[in-house]
């Protein structure tokens, strides 16, 4: 929105956010709803679903530059006697390559765009330090057989999501890769041939009196077979994992004076969830069962304290909704989960006699590697 709204038209001539699926999915992940209608845009729409014409209203287009799209945005430009909308601005999330560039120049849209801008976020963010390139698909299409052709063109694809991850970040970090996979030396490669071009338009990107210069690590999933394998025991990764969380809201049973269903979002506007969330279970609760009389007096005596405080039930409501929280997830993880996370942490070595648990806090496969680094 902020890349928008610094070049666009008058708000009462512009209200309307047309997007695909991949920039619905990054919009979403990053702003609210109530966000985006103070921004002034009360209409948004699918751009691969029909709309209905609107020849008053410039329109914002946010897109992935796949054919799909700027075929959909051609052709809202091609009717007549008018067009679905008056003008366009065009943001895409990433560059756009030359045959689709080429396109648009020989199609009608020329006559009604204001503005065509690479914004150089193709990536999803999931939290405030966590991102994803959002391709559940790439397993099939870097493994396959039958996709192997589509190799080359999948790699390229993933070089340039990392590097506008790191453009939008202002970092232009030295690259590290595992020497054991020749994949990871292609895609290390990628990365840095992307970044020297962003580089060439932002001299400035990783600079700065502050800014001492990052390491960006690529590994391959046999970097460390065992961890899809093994129950997770963070707070985030137990909630998501033995509880019935869809789209980030918990549901709860209140009980009391007047037993009540409650919801609650957990997200970055959740500053006690922030803090939890990739903490151990047993940090969160800090050595002591989440189940047990001491900790339930403890969040019960804050929260008669901030019964007294209005100002507070904010406060003690998000106490309140994380004390259920973890105790829930105590309760499915005692018995089954329990047992099975006590066989996890021992190993069985070819000759079959067991070792001991793997020691606190560490991970399993999590031995030091060979790498290499892209050359600069």
């Amino acid at each position: 929105i902020d890349c928008t709204t610094s070049q666009r038209a008058p708000l009462s001539l512009l209200q309307g956010l047309i997007m695909d699926h991949p920039s619905m999915r990054i919009l979403s992940s990053c702003y609210t709803m109530s966000d985006i209608v103070d921004e002034g845009i009360m209409l948004m729409e699918d751009i691969n679903k029909p709309r209905e014409p609107i020849p008053s209203l410039e329109a914002i287009y946010l897109l992935s530059p796949v054919e799909k799209s700027v075929q959909a945005l051609i052709n809202d430009f091609q009717g007549t006697p008018t067009f679905t909308y008056k003008a366009a601005h065009v943001f895409f999330l990433n560059s756009c390559p030359k045959p689709l560039f080429k396109m648009l120049e020989k199609s009608r849209i020329t006559k009604a765009t204001k503005t065509l801008k690479e914004i150089n976020m193709a990536f999803l963010p999931y939290e405030s330090q966590v991102y994803s390139l959002d391709r559940p698909q790439i397993f099939h299409e870097w493994f396959s057989p039958h996709r192997s052709l589509e190799k080359n063109e999948q790699l390229a694809m993933l070089a340039e999501q990392i590097a506008t991850l790191c453009e939008t970040l202002e970092e232009y970090p030295a690259i590290c890769y595992r020497k054991d996979h020749e994949d990871n030396f292609h895609l290390a490669h990628a990365v840095l041939a992307k970044l020297k071009v962003f580089k060439v338009y932002e001299p400035s990107m990783g600079e700065g009196p502050d800014n001492a210069r990052s390491q960006l690590l690529i590994v391959d999933r046999s970097f460390d077979l065992m961890s899809p394998l093994l129950h997770e025991l963070t707070y985030q990764a137990m909630a998501y994992n033995l509880l019935s969380i869809e789209n980030d809201i918990y549901k709860y049973e209140m009980t009391g004076t007047s037993d009540s269903r409650e919801e609650a979002l957990l997200d970055e506007n959740d500053e006690l969830w922030v803090q939890l969330r990739h903490m151990h279970i047993a940090d969160v609760s800090k050595g002591q069962d989440l189940t047990t009389s001491s900790l339930q007096a403890n969040i019960q005596d804050l929260s008669q304290i901030l019964r007294k405080m209005p100002k507070y039930q904010r406060e003690l409501n998000k106490y309140s909704t994380h004390l259920n929280l973890a105790k829930h997830c105590m309760r499915h993880f005692k018995g089954t989960v329990e047992k099975l996370c006590s066989v996890e942490q021992v190993g069985l070595p070819a000759g079959g006699s067991t070792v001991g648990p793997a020691a606190a806090g560490g991970t399993p496969g999590g031995g030091a590697q060979a790498c290499g680094a892209a050359g600069e």
